[in-house]
């Protein structure tokens, strides 16, 4: 029996993808699902949270997502938006993350931002990652998570910008209806 390429193409797409959903569903291959954080800063409940420094012209977006793998692993997005006409500069700048139940490295406690400068109308983003130091999936800990991010130091040009705080409570996948 003689197959035409499209024919033949169509049976190695379809036996791939068979091969690919057995994987998955038997377990050898478990991809971990990425849950949000809400922002309930300012009454927000909102995934995105954005704040503005109206006098020195920046804008920050803040939002974060987290995964159960070996411990809660978190990652944090700040977007900075310099729409002034100086250099926001992070360099003396200072990051302090602390959760109510998830023990990270750092937990309360200031650490330095990197040495980084935003030209004026320019923007750039920051990823903090951080990893339960238990390595254990414990559902748990998300139960009346909070996380309170915490930025100071920052300038712009030679003025200093007021400290922005920001609180996060995560999606608990636990506690939503099952149908």
């Amino acid at each position: 029996m003689i197959m035409s390429a499209e024919v033949m193409n169509g049976r190695i797409s379809k036996y791939l993808m068979y091969l690919i959903c057995g994987t998955l569903i038997s377990g050898c291959a478990t991809v971990p699902i990425q849950y949000t954080y809400r922002v309930i800063t300012d009454k927000c409940n909102c995934q995105e949270f954005h704040r503005t420094d109206r006098k020195h012209k920046i804008d920050f977006h803040f939002r974060a997502q987290y995964v159960m793998n070996h411990g809660v692993v978190t990652t944090i997005g700040i977007k900075f938006i310099n729409r002034s006409r100086d250099t926001l500069l992070l360099d003396l700048g200072m990051v302090k993350i602390s959760s109510r139940n998830v023990s990270y490295q750092y937990n309360d406690k200031f650490i330095p931002l990197p040495h980084l400068g935003i030209s004026p109308f320019s923007s750039d983003t920051l990823t903090l990652t951080g990893s339960d130091l238990s390595g254990q999936d414990d559902w748990n800990k998300i139960a009346g998570e909070q996380l309170t991010l915490t930025l100071q130091g920052m300038r712009v040009g030679s003025h200093m910008l007021a400290e922005q705080t920001v609180t996060f409570i995560p999606e608990n996948p636990k506690l939503q209806a099952r149908y």
